[in-house]
């Protein structure tokens, strides 16, 4: 089984909340914690912030999942006992907010990461991973007790039916794997630190980030340690971060982080994304 995080994509056109609605006590604005909300719960108005170009999974600045009436009616029938779509208003689209019922017990303890406060009470996870034998075979989307009010699982099934109907607007790529066992998880470990350490050994000639910068612009890949930084076909600045499957993750910056600043760069081959 594989599951996936519920994010939308950076492609996603994006909604935000009246804040009169959520000022004066909308259930919109309250926290989806697996409990339901529809006895309670009247359409309250959204407006949209940014068009951008996907409409089926529409990103809600209140982090909770929204859906076009065409995702409703597509994928209703499979999670009707899991969720409940709470309609919404828009000036242009049909849409419903999905409130996530189902909640599992399902973390793997030993294998996740951590954060815990001073204390040593637990904060929330450095990496979470999860016990498959929990997870109901016939999930499709689901809650974890621990952070019910802020994420949204979905599995492999669910992620079927989307691509089998062509809908658009979500990111899969924030995966978790049952057949990603301690042995692979020590020897993915390994391989990213033997290829990070590859990366920090550099010997070839190095330029400071305003040199490199400079250097992107004219349409370079620069490299530094484990970061990335390179234009795309259409100008735009992209920053990579190597990940532990040694694929990159890129992100086109708000800001760069500080750190980076001060590094040394040098030029590699132009990436593949």
């Amino acid at each position: 089984m594989k599951v996936y995080e519920l994010r939308s994509h950076d492609k996603s056109m994006m909604l935000k909340g009246l804040e009169r609605e959520v000022r004066y006590g909308h259930l919109v604005g309250s926290d989806f914690d697996g409990s339901s909300k529809k006895h309670e719960w009247y359409p309250v108005r959204l407006e949209t912030l940014y068009k951008k170009t996907y409409k089926d999974f529409p990103d809600f600045v209140g982090g909770k999942p929204v859906v076009s009436a065409r995702v409703k009616d597509i994928i209703q029938p499979y999670v009707k006992d899991e969720v409940e779509f709470l309609p919404l208003l828009h000036d242009e689209l049909d849409l419903y907010m999905i409130n996530v019922l189902k909640v599992l017990d399902c973390v793997d303890w030993k294998r996740s990461d951590i954060q815990t406060f001073d204390d040593g009470s637990f904060a929330g996870f450095n990496k979470l991973v999860f016990d498959f034998n929990k997870i109901p075979s016939n999930t499709l989307m689901f809650k974890i007790k621990e952070r019910a009010t802020i994420w949204v699982f979905v599995t492999e099934f669910f992620k079927d039916i989307i691509e089998r109907n062509k809908l658009k607007g979500l990111d899969f790529s924030v995966e978790f794997d049952s057949e990603f066992t301690e042995e692979k998880e020590l020897e993915q470990k390994q391989n990213y630190e033997a290829a990070l350490k590859e990366l920090e050994d550099y010997q070839g000639p190095e330029v400071s980030y305003e040199e490199a910068r400079n250097l992107v612009d004219q349409g370079k890949t620069m490299a530094s340690g484990k970061w990335r930084m390179e234009l795309d076909g259409k100008g735009t600045f992209w920053l990579g971060q190597l990940t532990l499957d040694l694929s990159y993750q890129w992100m086109s910056p708000v800001y760069i982080p500080p750190i980076l600043l001060g590094q040394l760069w040098h030029e590699v081959e132009k990436s593949e994304k």
